[in-house]
C-alpha cells in the first residue's frame, strides 16, 4: 500500500525535466503500469484477506468499528478501480475514462475519512524511528514458570 501511495505521489509530482535525461515518458508510463500493477494486485489480495478475516472471525468482528470495515471496503474498491485503469493507460485514450475519474474521487475520499479510522496509525510509524531501532519484544507464556502439574487448568486437575 505504501509503495502505491508513494508511487502515485512521486509519479504525478515529478517534473518531466527530472526523469527525461534517463527515461522517456512512455518508458516511465510502462514502468508505472507494471510496478503499480504488481503492487496493486498484491495489495488487493492483502485487503481481501484482511476483510475476510475481519468479517469472518467473530472475535475480530466484535472488536471492529464500522468505520474500519467501511474504509477497508473503500480501499478494496479503490484498488480494483486502480487496476482497472492499467488497460486504459496502455491505450492512450484522448478523453479521461470514468474509471480514472472514479479512482481519483475515491482516492480523495479515502484521504478524507482515514483520519477517523485506525488507519491513521500508519503515520505514527513514520514519526517513530525508535520503533524500528528498539529491541525485540519477548513474549512469554504465563504457564512457563509454574511448577509441574500446575500447567493444567484447575477444573481439569480436580477430575
Amino acid at each position: 500500500m505504501l509503495f502505491l501511495l508513494f508511487g502515485h505521489f512521486f509519479g504525478m509530482l515529478t517534473p518531466h525535466f527530472v526523469y527525461e535525461p534517463f527515461i522517456s515518458a512512455g518508458t516511465k508510463q510502462i514502468v508505472a503500469m507494471v510496478s503499480g500493477g504488481i503492487a496493486g494486485l498484491l495489495a488487493l489480495i492483502g485487503v481481501t484477506l484482511l476483510l475476510r478475516r475481519r468479517l469472518g472471525d467473530p472475535r475480530i468482528r466484535a472488536t471492529s468499528k464500522t468505520s474500519d470495515i467501511v474504509l477497508l471496503v473503500l480501499l478494496w474498491v479503490q484498488l480494483f478501480l486502480g487496476l482497472g485503469t492499467i488497460p486504459l493507460s496502455a491505450q492512450h485514450l484522448d478523453g479521461v475514462s470514468w474509471v480514472f475519474k472514479a479512482h481519483m474521487v475515491l482516492g480523495m475520499t479515502v484521504f478524507l475519512i482515514f483520519p477517523l479510522t485506525r488507519l491513521v496509525h500508519v503515520w505514527s510509524g513514520f514519526a517513530s524511528l525508535a520503533y524500528a531501532l528498539r529491541p525485540w519484544q519477548l513474549v512469554r507464556d504465563r504457564r512457563m514458570n509454574l511448577p509441574a502439574g500446575r500447567q493444567v487448568p484447575q477444573q481439569q486437575r480436580r477430575g
